[in-house]
């Protein structure tokens, strides 16, 4: 990956996480209206910690001399699909491909330190995510799914 492809796909996951966070926020909401409350918990800290990542990556970009007018073709906010459906919230946002993406972008800001910092710990941050949504469509496959909405009470 360039540095320009990365520093495209740099402000992109930040519009990702703008639009994911919006769809975390839902997800919570309605999860928590069906007593859902554990699972409605982890997204609202997952729509929270998404909207920080967000938000760094705008002040990076204006750090890095982008002004408004460019941010906002840069970061036009993405929108993704909302479900009804726990196993379906969890399953749509399982993307581990996701940290080799982070992984490549991250080496072509070699020499840019400050970017590529953030985005290892986004890294970190995106291997957390990947683990609870693992360990829940586990608990999905072992305890089958109505014990897991049980579980998620």
């Amino acid at each position: 990956m360039t540095k320009k492809e990365a520093l495209k796909n740099f402000a992109m996951l930040g519009a990702a996480w703008f639009g994911n966070s919006k769809q975390h926020f839902a997800f919570s909401a309605y999860d928590r209206f069906n007593g859902w409350n554990k699972l409605a918990d982890k997204w609202k800290e997952e729509a929270e910690e998404e909207w920080i990542e967000a938000e760094e990556v705008l002040n990076r970009l204006v750090e890095l001399g982008y002004k408004p007018a460019e941010l906002q073709k840069l970061m036009k906010t993405m929108e993704f699909p909302f479900y009804d459906d726990p196993k379906q919230q969890i399953e749509s946002d399982y993307q581990p491909d996701s940290i080799k993406f982070m992984s490549e972008m991250a080496e072509a800001f070699a020499d840019d330190y400050i970017t590529q910092k953030l985005i290892y710990k986004w890294i970190e941050d995106e291997k957390a995510h990947m683990d609870w949504e693992r360990q829940y469509l586990n608990y999905i496959d072992k305890l089958g799914y109505e014990n897991f909405l049980i579980e998620m009470m």
